[in-house]
């Protein structure tokens, strides 16, 4: 199953964003809050919303710059 170059800039800003979303909550969460017995569902909550945020944004960001990257890397931009 090949994937549509359209969507590849959405499919990026989603993985990136779960990745960022739910590492960095779980790293801010745990210095900040500590392991108490209701750590599971202050980091899922806080994951949540943080995903919810940093999605939208990295759709916005990501395109400029990954043409940027590609000029300087001498390769054709889409």
């Amino acid at each position: 199953m090949a994937l549509s170059p359209n969507l590849i800039g959405p499919v990026v800003s989603s993985i990136t964003g779960l990745i960022t979303s739910t590492s960095m909550s779980f790293i801010g969460l745990a210095l900040n809050y500590g392991f108490h017995p209701d750590f599971a569902v202050r980091w899922l909550k806080a994951a949540v919303t943080s995903y919810v945020v940093i999605v939208p944004m990295l759709m916005i960001v990501i395109p400029p710059i990954q043409r940027f990257v590609m000029r300087q890397a001498g390769l054709p931009a889409r």
